[in-house]
């Protein structure tokens, strides 16, 4: 999983608006203006039954890390992007 989604810089970081783009979701934050230092990227390849290749990019670990639990959830909500299961129990309390 990329440590970037619990990660206080996600706003702005320059390499999570790239890993966007391997993934092929458009992230296009506030303002890409942060450079992180020394990011580990890593790459897992599948292969499908249709003989595809599958990548998926990871950021390991990364310098400029600061740790902020649920910083993607509020880069969604700002871009209006709040149609994920994973919301309900964030919005909701579930505990009777």
């Amino acid at each position: 999983m990329c440590i970037c989604l619990n990660c206080f810089r996600i706003s702005n970081c320059v390499l999570y608006e790239i890993m966007g783009q391997k993934h092929k979701e458009v992230n296009s934050s506030i303002s890409t203006s942060f450079y992180p230092q020394s990011p580990v990227i890593q790459t897992l390849l599948s292969y499908s039954n249709k003989n595809k290749v599958l990548i998926e990019w990871d950021i390991n670990e990364c310098l400029s890390y600061q740790e902020k639990p649920g910083s993607w959830v509020f880069i969604k909500l700002y871009k209006g992007i709040a149609s994920d299961y994973l919301f309900y129990d964030l919005f909701f309390d579930t505990n009777y």
